[in-house]
């Protein structure tokens, strides 16, 4: 089925994302166009790119985790998180971004945007700088003035502290 599907997404001229559970299973048989969605602490993700493959990359549900309806993780656990660390530096562009899931299990409509705000902020800037873009108190201030930008278009972002 996998092979199937990726396949016929491939005839389509499109790339195949496939969770870290299909490389665990088939490894270096996956097509080397499929970008490898990891999300799982047992896979390997300096495996995974040195197997040359991109990959999608989620930090694990933990106290420092991308998972947005870990509602226990505030933004600075979050924007501390080093997407490629233990990765050797020449496999680090390989890293293509990555991403905070909310669940719905935790929210709904009513504080559903005060929950992502401002932890969504820090993982896009995290996923979306140099990698010398670190420091968590140099953040604070960009995010505080991202917060206004959202309140002031609407959106009911949390406070950043």
């Amino acid at each position: 089925f996998v092979k199937t599907a990726g396949d016929l997404a491939r005839g389509h001229g499109k790339r195949v994302v496939q969770w870290s559970e299909v490389f665990d299973h088939f490894k270096t048989d996956l097509d080397k166009t499929t970008i490898v969605h990891v999300w799982k602490s047992v896979t390997n993700v300096t495996e995974v790119l040195a197997d040359g493959y991109d990959v999608l990359l989620n930090v694990g549900y933990d106290e420092t985790s991308w998972y947005l309806d870990n509602l226990d993780v505030t933004w600075d656990k979050v924007y501390a998180q080093e997407p490629c660390a233990g990765v050797p530096d020449d496999l680090c562009p390989r890293i293509l971004g990555g991403h905070g899931e909310m669940w719905g299990e935790t929210v709904d409509a009513s504080d559903l945007e005060q929950t992502v705000w401002p932890r969504m902020a820090a993982i896009a800037e995290r996923l979306w700088s140099e990698r010398s873009v670190a420091d968590v108190a140099e953040a604070k201030p960009r995010l505080e003035v991202f917060r206004c930008l959202l309140e002031s278009r609407g959106i009911a972002a949390a406070p950043v502290n």
